[in-house]
């Protein structure tokens, strides 16, 4: 297949392609039979399983993202915030990775996103019921739920800044998106509704 070179599955995968503007993040690739679960491999460079126990769907989340070999999208030039997706039987959360400055926050601590339109979204934190991997004072050990519709914004809106609320910290941090990152994660919200509406809910 003439398009195999391009989208191998290969650890190298976001480090040595450029994105083809010819697929869009919702264009299919490939789909993969890894054990019980399912990967897609889509246009925009992401590999999202589908995790099955006994045939059951249990989880969904990305394998890789074409900015990170993990389920998260670094979004701060600092690296001091990571997002990504995830769903768990039938429930959604953006999950959340911070450091330096950031890593103070927990469980119970408030995230708001203002996206360009001027849509907020505010979420309650908790933390992730497993233990967190923990590397570079980096740690992905918090997520908030996602109701059906807050997901579609993601999908349909530039996220443009946010604003972390805790006891901890003396004052907000209020920080922007970068705009090319800002742009990516749109895609990313994209690819990760696409399989979730056309592969993990309908089956």
């Amino acid at each position: 297949m003439i398009l195999s070179k391009f989208f191998k599955n290969s650890n190298n995968l976001d480090k040595d392609l450029e994105r083809n503007l010819l697929f869009s993040p919702n264009y299919l690739i490939r789909e993969l039979k890894t054990g019980e679960n399912k990967q897609f491999v889509l246009g925009g460079h992401s590999i999202i399983t589908i995790e099955q126990i006994n045939g059951s769907h249990k989880g969904l989340y990305f394998n890789r993202t074409r900015t990170s070999k993990s389920n998260k999208l670094d979004l701060d030039p600092k690296n001091q915030l990571h997002l990504g997706f995830h769903t768990i039987d039938d429930i959604n959360y953006l999950i959340l990775g911070t450091r330096q400055e950031l890593a103070k926050l927990k469980a119970g601590d408030t995230l708001e996103i203002t996206f360009k339109n001027d849509d907020k979204l505010t979420f309650a934190l908790e933390a992730s019921p497993k233990l967190p991997e923990k590397n570079k004072n980096y740690s992905c050990n918090l997520r908030a739920k996602l109701s059906n519709d807050q997901l579609q914004l993601f999908k349909t809106k530039l996220i443009q800044s946010y604003q972390f609320s805790s006891n901890l910290l003396d004052t907000a941090i209020k920080k922007d998106f970068d705009k090319e990152f800002s742009r990516k994660f749109r895609e990313v919200a994209q690819s990760y509704i696409f399989c979730l509406e056309g592969y993990y809910k309908t089956k």
